[in-house]
C-alpha cells in the first residue's frame, strides 16, 4: 500500500503541500569475496568487504493544478546513500534522478532535471543480480546506463506501447566551455537519448539509443601539458532487451552495441595503451556483447541463471584479439516479504587482455561470491 510519509526536515512547510510529499527508497548491502588470477602470474589475494548495492532515499511529490484537466506538477529528489562506504564512494543531495515537470495523463510528462536515460530507467530487465563486484552481475553490460541534466519527455501508454526522448545541452555537459574560449574535451558534447518499451501479458520488448557528440579522439595526441588533442568522434549507444515474465518464468535476453564510446575492454579505455608511432589511441572503438538470464519463482525462492559474452572489440577500424568476455552468474533470491529480500550468488568472469599491447595473450579470471539483503519502502 501506497504510504504519504511527511519527513521531518520539512515540518515547516504549510501543511497542504505536506500533504504531497511521498518518501521512499531502498536500503540494500551485502557481504562480497573475490580472487582474481591473470594467465602467467600467481592468483590475487582475496578481496572481501561489505558492499552496498545502490541505497538510495527520494521525496517526490505532486500537485494538480486547478483548471487545467487534471494536469499535475511533479518533482522529485532521490539520493544515492553508500552504506560503509570506505571505498571513498562520497554521498550527495540529488545525485540520482531529480527533477521538477508537467504530467498529463494523456499527453504525456515534460521533466527538466537530472534525467536517467531509456537504458537506465526502463532496462536492464536482463540484469536482476544486486551487486557491487562485477563478476557476481552483468555491470560490463550495465555499464551504458547514465544520468544526463536536460529535458525529456515520457509519452503515455498505447496498447502496452511507449517511447522517451532526452536532451542534455552541451553546456549543461561542459559549464567550462559556456563561451567556447576552451577545448570541449572527449565526453563533453551534448547528449541525446531515445526509448521504446513495450510490455503485454509478460512479454516485453524495448529498445534505447544515445548519441553522444565528442565521446572519442581518433588518432589521439597526447601533448606536453597532457591534453589531448585528434579528431574527435560521436559516440552511439544502442541496447535492446526482450522477454518474458509471468507464470513463475523469467527470461531475458540483451544485446547491445557501443561506438566510440566507453568499452567493456579496460585497456581500450586507457591511453597508456596501444602506442602507435607517435600517436596513442582513444576511445575510437566497436563492440558487441549479448546476455541471457533465466530463473522460475518456486514459492518465496527464485534461483535463477545469467550468461554473458562480449566478442573481439575493434580499435581504429581493426579487430582486437583477445579481447572478448564470458561470464556465468549463479544464484537466488529469497523474498521474506514483499519489502525484504535476501540474495546470495556466485560469478565467475573471463576477461581477455588484448587491448594492452604489454601483454596480448592470456586472460584475467575472477571468481566471486557475495550474500545480502534488500529492503524497500
Amino acid at each position: 500500500m501506497k504510504k504519504t510519509l511527511i519527513a521531518l526536515a520539512l515540518t515547516t512547510l504549510p501543511v497542504a503541500a505536506m500533504a504531497e510529499v511521498v518518501l521512499y527508497g531502498q536500503m540494500k548491502a551485502g557481504y562480497e569475496v573475490s580472487s582474481t588470477k591473470t594467465d602467467g602470474a600467481d592468483r590475487g589475494p582475496y578481496q572481501n568487504g561489505i558492499a552496498d548495492y545502490g541505497s538510495r532515499i527520494g521525496f517526490k511529490g505532486y500537485e494538480v493544478l486547478p483548471n487545467t484537466n487534471g494536469l499535475k506538477a511533479i518533482w522529485q529528489v532521490e539520493s544515492g546513500i553508500h552504506l560503509g562506504n570506505s571505498d571513498g564512494q562520497g554521498d550527495g543531495w540529488a545525485n540520482r534522478d531529480s527533477f521538477i515537470g508537467l504530467q498529463s495523463d494523456t499527453l504525456g510528462t515534460i521533466r527538466a532535471g537530472r534525467l536517467s536515460n531509456n537504458i537506465n530507467a526502463n532496462m536492464d530487465t536482463v540484469d536482476t543480480w544486486e551487486y557491487n563486484n562485477a563478476a557476481l552481475g552483468l555491470g560490463k553490460l550495465t555499464r551504458t546506463d547514465a544520468r544526463y541534466v536536460g529535458i525529456a519527455y515520457d509519452s503515455p501508454t498505447w496498447a502496452g506501447f511507449n517511447f522517451n526522448v532526452l536532451y542534455s545541452p552541451r553546456d549543461n555537459v561542459n559549464g567550462n566551455d559556456r563561451q567556447g574560449e576552451y577545448d570541449t574535451g572527449i565526453g563533453s558534447g551534448e547528449k541525446y537519448s531515445v526509448g521504446l518499451n513495450y510490455e503485454n501479458s509478460g512479454f516485453f520488448a524495448k529498445y534505447g539509443f544515445d548519441y553522444l557528440k565528442n565521446s572519442a579522439v581518433r588518432d589521439a595526441v597526447v601533448n606536453l601539458d597532457g591534453s589531448i588533442s585528434g579528431d574527435y568522434k560521436d559516440g552511439q549507444v544502442h541496447r535492446v532487451e526482450g522477454g518474458y515474465d509471468a507464470n513463475n518464468l523469467f527470461v531475458g535476453v540483451a544485446y547491445q552495441y557501443t561506438k566510440n564510446t566507453s568499452s567493456y575492454v579496460t585497456g581500450i579505455n586507457d591511453y597508456s595503451h596501444k602506442v602507435i608511432g607517435d600517436h596513442k589511441l582513444g576511445l575510437d572503438n566497436k563492440g558487441q556483447e549479448a546476455a541471457l538470464t533465466v530463473g522460475y519463482h518456486f514459492g518465496n525462492i527464485f534461483p535463477k541463471i545469467s550468461y554473458a559474452h562480449g566478442w573481439d572489440a575493434k580499435v581504429e577500424g581493426e579487430k582486437v584479439g583477445n579481447t572478448k568476455y564470458d561470464q556465468v552468474v549463479l544464484g537466488a533470491d529469497y523474498d521474506f516479504s514483499k519489502r525484504t529480500t535476501a540474495n546470495v550468488q556466485a560469478g565467475w568472469l573471463r576477461e581477455g587482455n588484448g587491448a594492452d599491447l604489454t601483454n596480448d595473450s592470456g586472460k584475467t579470471k575472477t571468481t566471486a561470491f557475495g550474500v545480502g539483503l534488500k529492503h524497500t519502502f
